[in-house]
């Protein structure tokens, strides 16, 4: 009998030494790879076209990564393999339905794309475009001669003006998305002599857009949205000696609807690509004009205001230099051309409380950087 327990007592130590060398097996073929091995992994894809919405994982990934493995208090993470997905992802199992999750259910590293320190790959969240430029924008030339006195000498004609141009594009889960661009120059001058008085003319241009746009295979890209456009002017003449002084304000407040289209690339090569983009423009030109004279302690003071159809179209195009998936150097070049806009100095000529719409054009060259995720 005492033969018998002790060898019950071995066949029960060795199948706990079995069972424990099993375990211990599993959880080294299960290791995590090491932060490197995910940074360098070939098998993710970062965004940069096509269809967002698939499962990012691909066959190098099998061999290297782990299921993903939820976190059981924590709803934000992956799902078990086979399990339906959250309906943010187009499945029918509960789930947080405020985030987009692009990479799927079941991909390996979620929310990374390939994985942590990889630019910025995370799987939650819209699809990010963002364009700052600096631009140099010349207006039309002041037409001095259209003065009804015309200056002995044009000390300072309109050159260009330096501007900003912030565009920020994001992209939801059905591939749609919304556009804000603001763009303005706030420093035009221009100034001239006359045997009797000096006389300064400045301008600005401020822009503001929302657009809705749907990102598709093709590269060409339509958008259509609303636009609010601004050019404030001032005319003043002084008189040289009295120190009298005349001025002129005006304000073009264009609000209106606008639609257009952009190519996507040319690739040149793999860092190099060139995009143009077009579109016009119907607007409501709310027109403020406010004369002021300045006659020794008198002041005089002139409102009216006027209501004009308006018409902008606008074109350019960019060459766009890759740094990196996320990174990339812009310039390019664009025009503006406007109908139904009115100028300072022109109105000044006019009689008081006129209004004489004419075309203006801008155009110039701008520089920046973009960044992509």
């Amino acid at each position: 009998m005492r033969t018998n327990l002790v060898s019950g007592a071995t066949v029960g130590r060795l199948l706990v030494m079995t069972a424990a060398l099993a375990v211990s097996s599993t959880a080294v073929s299960q290791e995590f790879p090491s932060l490197s091995g995910a940074v360098a992994s070939g098998g993710g894809e970062v965004w940069s076209g096509g269809d967002p919405g698939g499962s990012i994982a691909g066959p190098s990934l099998a061999g290297e990564y782990l299921d993903p493995i939820p976190d059981e208090g924590n709803e934000l993470g992956a799902v078990y393999p086979g399990d339906a997905c959250s309906s943010c992802n187009g499945g029918e199992a509960g789930g947080i339905r405020s985030f987009y999750n692009r990479c799927g259910c079941d991909t390996p590293q979620f929310p990374w794309f390939t994985g942590p320190g990889n630019c910025d790959n995370w799987c939650v969240g819209p699809h990010w475009n963002v364009e700052v430029d600096g631009m140099f924008i010349h207006r039309d030339d002041a037409d001095w001669a259209a003065a009804s006195v015309t200056p002995a000498q044009i000390v300072d004609q309109f050159d260009y003006g330096p501007g900003v141009r912030i565009f920020a594009t994001a992209y939801n889960y059905s591939n749609y998305g919304l556009q804000i661009r603001y763009e303005g120059v706030n420093d035009f001058h221009s100034t001239a002599l006359t045997g009797a008085a000096g006389i300064t003319y400045q301008s600005n241009l401020n822009s503001l857009e929302v657009n809705l746009m749907r990102r598709r295979d093709v590269p060409l890209k339509i958008f259509a949205g609303g636009r609010y456009i601004e050019i404030d002017e001032e005319y003043i003449e002084t008189t040289l000696g009295t120190g009298d002084t005349d001025g002129t304000f005006i304000e073009n407040r264009l609000m209106g609807f606008q639609i257009g289209a952009g190519r996507d690339a040319w690739q040149l090569n793999r860092w190099v690509t060139i995009e143009p983009f077009g579109n016009i423009g119907a607007y409501f030109n709310d027109f403020k004009r406010e004369d002021i004279d300045f006659t020794g302690s008198a002041q005089t003071i002139d409102k009216n205001e006027f209501d004009e159809i308006a018409f902008l179209g606008e074109a350019g195009v960019t060459s766009v230099l890759r740094i990196n998936a996320c990174l990339a150097l812009r310039g390019g070049y664009q025009v503006m051309a406007f109908h139904g806009v009115a100028g300072a100095l022109e109105t000044a000529q006019n009689p008081v409380g006129g209004f004489d719409p004419d075309e203006l054009i801008y155009h110039g060259a701008r520089f920046g950087v973009e960044y992509q995720r």
